[in-house]
């Protein structure tokens, strides 16, 4: 009975011991920057400065880039092969969260890793547009031109589409985000957000959850992929020399 209610007790508090470093630098970089560059685009897009518009989503875009690398190529919780995104995983997750189990494991919880994804998708299509979108008269895309193979009604007028249609999602998904922190805060007494500045987490490591645990990072690892990370950035700011474009 008392190893009954010792067990029911624990799934009800949330586990506080040290896990470790969880996020590398590159990717702490990666999250803050990638805030600020769509924190910038939407000020930039709603206050018509074309300018600043076109270097915030050229940015999103190098940060995009990024992310699809280090997915494959980055530190273990970096890496899509980590992502728990079988509909077992997501399924079991809800269950458990709706059964009060307050445990925290390293990485990304299978909702969190599909949010992620989504993000990603949502974004990185955004910026992809934009780079072939026009507004009609003030501003278009670096690689509007192209799309439109120099024409009228070619795919720049599709792509500008797409990248207006896509803007609500953006908006409806960074507030999911949103309200996904405040409930891991209110609900759950885990503050992700630290997390995001430290790369250190607190949280449920279970019996049988060892091979979760993190494993120090490659100091080399981590300054190749923040070299990597500034030179997809420029790459993509590349992109903003192909043509000749007006901004008013």
């Amino acid at each position: 009975m008392q190893k009954k209610m010792s067990s029911a007790l624990s799934r009800q508090q949330p586990d506080t011991r040290p896990v470790g470093k969880v996020w590398d630098i590159p990717l702490r970089l990666f999250h803050w920057l990638l805030m600020l560059a769509v924190i910038g685009a939407i000020a930039s897009g709603k206050t018509q400065n074309w300018f600043w518009h076109e270097k915030m989503g050229l940015t999103v875009l190098g940060l995009i880039g990024f992310r699809l690398i280090w997915g494959v190529v980055g530190t273990r919780y970096a890496r899509f092969s980590s992502f728990r995104l079988m509909p077992r995983h997501v399924i079991d997750y809800i269950r458990s969260r709706l059964a009060g189990d307050k445990s925290h494991s390293p990485g990304h919880a299978p909702t969190g890793a599909w949010a992620t994804i989504l993000l990603l998708a949502v974004l990185g299509g955004m910026a992809s547009f934009g780079t072939m979108a026009h507004n009609d008269v003030l501003f278009e895309g670096p690689l509007a031109a192209i799309a439109n193979g120099y024409g009228e009604g070619g795919f720049s007028d599709i792509a500008t589409d797409w990248h207006n249609a896509l803007e609500p999602v953006m908006f409806a998904m960074l507030a999911v985000h949103i309200v996904a922190l405040l409930m891991y805060r209110i609900w759950l007494k885990i503050n992700l957000v630290p997390a995001m500045i430290t790369g250190g987490i607190t949280g449920g490591i279970t019996d049988g959850d060892e091979e979760m645990s993190p494993k120090p990072f490659s100091k080399t690892h981590q300054i190749t992929g923040v070299i990597l990370l500034l030179a997809m950035i420029a790459a993509a700011q590349c992109l903003g020399l192909i043509g000749e474009r007006y901004y008013f």
